[in-house]
Order: structure tokens, then sequence, then C-alpha cells
């Protein structure tokens, strides 16, 4: 028998030139657990070695086949129990799943939404909408149903309808996976027509909300706005967001396989929770007078900014409110000042205007009559170390000559016979240094230094609107407290909220706040105010022709950064018919750039304006004898507080054509009084500066210079 060799031992070694032979064998016995298989080993003798036998053992082919059969029938099994688990567990979860697996398949099922209400309508106080929510769709594509051979066609059309980018579309057509891609929203009902009409099956819409504005800018400072949420900003939408935006409803709705929805919105889902509609004390007719009238001042004048407000004397209503700039709610743009309600926000110092309330209060206390004469001291008056001065000079006037003439002096001497306790709190019983509550956000309170902190000085300077701040809003209301005979109404502009049935949820009717002054002192005031608009008064162009007017006028220096600068405030305040009041109006401009700066020159014509277009709105008859007097239309000039008797400008200024568009061309107005020099360069949108008093000695630039608006003159008095 041959000796087989291991392919896994390697043969002996052989060394070249000579031979080597193995070794005997040496059998191992075998060991018990070898179960009689034998086993050789391989071992070194010399250099000898030994190869262990291999014992071949064969299987047969019916042995291979019975294995595979039952490894065969082993994965069947395995196989079998498995499915028979997941059968079972199957039914299982059809017959009765758990809470878990219920909420897992809901989450993939339905899809779960907040459905907002439909906001709620604002109407003005005769029922006319000013603001609505209208349902305006949303254009949405499929890109599913696109052909992509036909994209570039569609989206030069479709870009064209939307006025969007065609590659913009084309690019929304292409996402391939999806089933939803939003081209355009709110679009106007008739550009989703046109996308109707391309005949494409693509193209579908939604229903959307907008908030729409019917009247664009008209009272948009009242109305406010709303942001891409839905959430009220500013103004009335802010002020009555919790009425208007109704409640949220949590809504489910079922969804296919490709995650798109089945179930449609029904209008019955929307108003369900509908908003409720606030009808306001707004008059939009009055409104719109309004604010034609600023724009007028806006056109002469290009002020910084101007305001007005109107109020129904006998209820407190806001009739108007208007400022400029203004914006439209429609189109919000990034300009913030256009934005800004400065009736309500905006607290300066209102200037002369106050001395009224100054006096009202010194009549009220019986410390005087509208006929007691006090001592303005000819136009200079020290105050401690302090000097208090009247522009134009007076002796021994009435009380009620304060007003016309506009005395600082006699006012300052007013408050200081009261003293610091009750002037300040009359003040505050007028409504002074504190919001009004209006409702409307963020409305400023104006600031009245502290009976305990006051100095003599600073109370003088109060009593004529120095020191001391208020907002328009503010004014207008103390100023409707004398009209309305001393009592004070509490301001009102919502009146009355309904629900979503018509049902009113909120009635808000007039409320008196309280009696300021007594009826006999708010006659005596008011016959005061009478005289600042007849001849030889402040504020000759306030009047309306068969109506008598009682007005006052206040110029007071802008405050920046706690310092005074040549910026002006100009404004007037009155009320109208002075015999049985209606309205009261106040009027007030901002740094005017063109122009004059006192308030009897900007703001006094746009009251008149006002009043008298709202009168015959209102329905007020003028008084006859009245329209027969002869109008009075004399300059004005609130700074000094004087009678106006200078001729007009045009008879002392006049413009160069001849000098390559420089602008004015200054007169000699040498020798001229204060009130004289003023009057002369009124209207010229020159800054004149005054130093000294008397009559003029000096002035820079020369007569016979031409000098643009805007230039500053230098006149000094001697």
């Amino acid at each position: 028998m041959s000796r087989r060799k291991s392919p896994l031992i390697p043969g002996p070694r052989r060394s070249r030139g000579r031979s080597t032979t193995p070794g005997p064998r040496r059998a191992r016995a075998s060991s018990p657990g070898s179960l009689g298989r034998r086993e050789t080993t391989a071992g070194r003798v010399g250099d000898r070695i030994r190869v262990p036998s291999v014992d071949a053992r064969i299987e047969s082919s019916q042995q291979v086949m019975k294995r595979a059969r039952g490894r065969a029938w082993l994965l069947a099994g395995v196989f079998g129990v498995a499915l028979a688990g997941v059968g079972v567990r199957a039914a299982t979860l059809c017959v009765s799943p758990s809470e878990r697996t219920v909420a897992l398949g809901s989450q993939q099922r339905w899809e779960q939404m907040t459905l907002e209400a439909r906001r709620g309508a604002i109407y003005d106080r005769h029922g006319s909408r000013l603001v609505v929510s209208v349902d305006t769709p949303n254009v949405i594509v499929d890109p599913m149903f696109v052909d992509k051979d036909d994209i570039p066609r569609l989206s030069r059309e479709v870009g064209r309808i939307l006025d969007l980018p065609p590659e913009e579309v084309a690019d929304k057509m292409r996402r391939e996976g999806r089933r939803y891609a939003p081209l355009a929203y709110q679009v106007h009902p008739k550009v989703a027509a046109e996308i109707l009409d391309l005949g494409e099956r693509a193209f579908f819409l939604e229903s959307d909300q907008r908030r729409f504005y019917a009247e664009s800018d008209l009272a948009a400072h009242v109305l406010g706005y709303i942001n891409k949420d839905g959430d009220g900003v500013t103004g009335v939408e802010r002020a009555m967001d919790d009425r208007l935006r109704g409640s949220s409803v949590l809504l489910q709705r079922r969804r296919d396989r490709r995650g798109l929805d089945v179930d449609r919105l029904s209008d019955v889902d929307r108003a369900s929770s509908a908003g409720m509609d606030v009808h306001l004390t707004i008059d939009r007719h009055i409104q719109r007078i309004t604010e034609r009238a600023l724009k007028g001042i806006e056109e002469r004048h290009e002020p910084k900014a101007a305001m007005a407000v109107v109020i129904d004397v006998k209820t407190g209503d806001v009739l108007a409110l208007a400022n400029t700039p203004t914006f439209n709610p429609n189109a919000i743009d990034e300009d913030q000042a256009s934005m800004r309600n400065r009736v309500v926000l905006d607290a300066v110092e209102p200037g002369s205007v106050l001395k009224p309330f100054t006096v009202a209060s010194a009549i009220d206390e019986g410390k005087v009559t509208v006929d007691t004469l006090i001592d303005c001291e000819n136009g200079r008056w020290r105050l401690g170390r302090s000097r208090i001065g009247d522009d134009h000079p007076h002796g021994v006037i009435t009380v009620g000559e304060v007003v016309k003439y506009s005395s600082n002096i006699g006012s300052a001497k007013l408050a200081l016979s009261l003293g610091s306790d009750t002037y300040l709190e009359r003040l505050h019983a007028f409504g002074f240094g504190q919001p009004t509550g209006i409702g409307l956000p963020g409305e400023a309170g104006g600031r009245i230094r502290r009976a305990d902190r006051i100095k003599p000085i600073e109370l003088a300077t109060t009593s004529y609107g120095q020191g001391m701040t208020a907002t328009p809003l503010q004014l207008a209301y103390a100023l409707a407290t004398i009209a309305n005979g001393g009592v004070r109404m509490k301001p009102r502009l919502v009146t009355r909220v309904y629900d979503e049935d018509g049902v009113p949820a909120e009635v808000r009717e007039p409320e008196v706040w309280g009696r300021v002054v007594s009826e006999e002192t708010a006659a005596q005031v008011t016959r005061a105010m009478i005289t600042v608009t007849e001849r030889g008064g402040t504020a000759t162009r306030a009047q309306v022709p068969g109506y008598r007017v009682a007005g006052k006028t206040g110029t007071a220096w802008k405050v920046e950064d706690g310092h005074y600068t040549d910026a002006r405030i100009g404004s007037f305040m009155g009320f109208v018919p002075a015999d049985d009041p209606e309205i009261a109006i106040v009027v007030v401009v901002d740094d005017p750039q063109v122009g004059s700066g006192y308030g009897g020159i900007n703001a006094a014509p746009a009251f008149a304006e006002i009043a008298r277009e709202s009168l015959r709105h209102l329905g007020v008859e003028p008084d006859p004898a009245l329209l027969d007097e002869e109008e009075d239309t004399l300059p004005d000039d609130d700074l000094l507080g004087a009678d106006v008797t200078a001729p007009p400008l045009s008879d002392l200024v006049v413009v160069d054509r001849d000098s390559g568009g420089l602008g004015w061309v200054l007169p000699d107005l040498s020798g001229s009084t204060v009130r004289e020099a003023l009057v002369a360069l009124q209207g010229t949108g020159l800054s004149v500066q005054i130093e000294g008093s008397g009559r003029l000695a000096a002035m820079e630039p020369a007569p016979g210079d031409p000098v643009p608006p805007g230039t500053a003159v230098h006149l000094t008095f001697q």
C-alpha cells in the first residue's frame, strides 16, 4: 500500500547531494474519546519526519438529501410560525387595538389644524364699513399634472397673470414628488379667474382671508393694521383685537396616502367662531374733511407733521382724528414715521393754548373775574432772578384780555395767585398729566411737575404752556370741557360691539367724568376766547362765516434732547358755534419749513376749513346776522399775542424774479417795532431771530439781499 502525502504537512526536506529517508513509523494509541478512530502523530527523529495517516470517509447521496430535507422543513417551520404571529398580531390590532396604536394611526391619517375665525368688521358712527375681511384665493399648482414639455409656455402665461418671474413659476412646476406648490397668496378674484381660464387641471385655488381697508388711508391711524399672522398691531385693530379676531377653532382633516387634504373647509366652519363687529364714533365725512385740511397745511407749509382732532362737545365722541404724513393699511411699507399716531403719542409743550385753562382756574377759585384788571408791567416782569416778558408790552388789562393778547405776565400772575397745589390740581382736573383713556395703544399722559417740587418760576412758565407737556388729544378734551359748560366727558371711540349673530355684546354710552369748573366760569372764558378771533385778536384767520368762534392760538419752541431749538410748533384750538357749541377742534403744526411758524397763521385756517365743512355736514345752521357782518381777514401774530394792524405781507416783501431764483428780497424795516417786523416777514419761510426790544436798529442779512426760504434773519432792536 502506497503512502499518501498530506496536503497540510510538508514532505521531508531534501538536501542537495544527499538523500533522506523517513524513519520507522511509531504508532500512537487511540484515546477513549476518539471512538476507535486511529490518530497518528508526525514527529521528528533526527532529520526524518513522521506523516500521519488520513482516514477518508465518503457520505452517500441519500444521507445528503435527508439532511437537506430536514433543514428545509426547519426553515419552513420557522417562517410559518413567524407568519402566524404576524397574522395573530394583525387580527388583534383590527379587533382591539391599543390606545397608542389608534393615536399613531390618527396622526398619519388625520391632519390637525387651527382655524382662525373670520375677523370682525369695523364701522363708523353711521354704519359705513371702514374695515372688512374678504375671501381672497391663493393660487396653487400640482406639479404631478404639469406636462414637462409645456412648462416653458405655462410659466410665461402664469408669470404674466400673477406678475411673477417665469423662472420662479417654472421652478415650482418642476418639483417632482410634490403635489402642492403655492404660486401666489391673496390674489384678486379676477386674477384667479384668469388662471382658471387657462384650462389646466394642474392649477387650483384655495380660499384665504385678507383684511381690506375700504377707503385706503382714511382714518388709518385710528383703525391701525394687522400683521401677516392676523394680530392687531396698532390702532383699533390692536385695542379691540380680542373682540375682532373671535376664537380659534381646532379642526381635523383627512389626508390621502400622498399627504393631500381630502376634506375641504366650509363657510360654516369659519362662521362658527367669527369675530365681533366694532362700531366707532368716527364720522367718515368729518374725518375726510379733517384729512383734507391737513393736506392743505402740508402743501402750504411743508411741516414735519400736522395733527388734528375733532370732538363732539356734548358726548365726548371722537368725530375725527388725523395725522400727516399718513399711510395705507392695505399696503404697509417700511416708513414707521408715517404710522405714528401723533395725536395720541406726541406730548409736546402746548404754549399759549394753555392760558384759557389758567384763566378758568383763577375765575372758578374766585380770585378774579373776566373783567378784573391785571397789571402786565408793560411787557417786562422780574420774578426772582428770572424775567418774564410779553413781546408786545401791555400795561393794565382785563383778565379777558390776557387771553386776547396772550399775555405771559398776566397768566403767570394768575397761576401764582392760586398757588402750586390748587393750580396743578386744576390742571389735573382738566385732564393734563394723565392719559385720557381713549383706548388706543401707547397713549401718552404728558408731564406736569409735582406741586411739592415746583419752583415759582416753573409754576409761572407752566401757566403759559412751557415746562409741561400735553398731547393734542388732551388739549381737545380739556377744550371740550369749557365748551360743555365746565362738564368733562369721558372720551369715547367705540359705541357698540356686535357678535356674529348681530346681538350687542357691548354698548358704551356717553359718560360724564365730572364737573371741572362752573357753568358761569365756562361762559366767562368763552367770551374771552371769542375776542381772540375778532378784530384785534390773534386768530382772525380762524373765523367761520355765519358762526361765532371761540379759540386760542399757540406757538411754542420745540424741545429736542432736553434743549429748545429754532423749530416751532404752531397750534390753534377752538369750538363752534361759541354760543351753543357742537364741536371742539385742535390743530397742531410741527416745525413748518415754509411760511410762518405761528399757530394763528398755519393752524387757524385749517381749523376754519374743518369747522365750516363739519358744521354744514352736521346740519348746524349759520346765524344770518353774523353773515351780514364784515369778515375780518387781518394777519395774525400769535407769538406776540398782539392785535395785528400792520399791512399785509405783499406790501412789504416781494419775490425776486431776476436774481436766478434765489428767493426773497429783504425789505428795509429800519425803525419798525418787533410786531411790525415779524408781520412783514411772516409767510416767507425765514427763521427770524430777535434780540432786544424797541425799534429795529440792525438786520442781517442787509436789506435788499436775496435770500432763500429757511435763511436765519437776525433782527436787533434798541
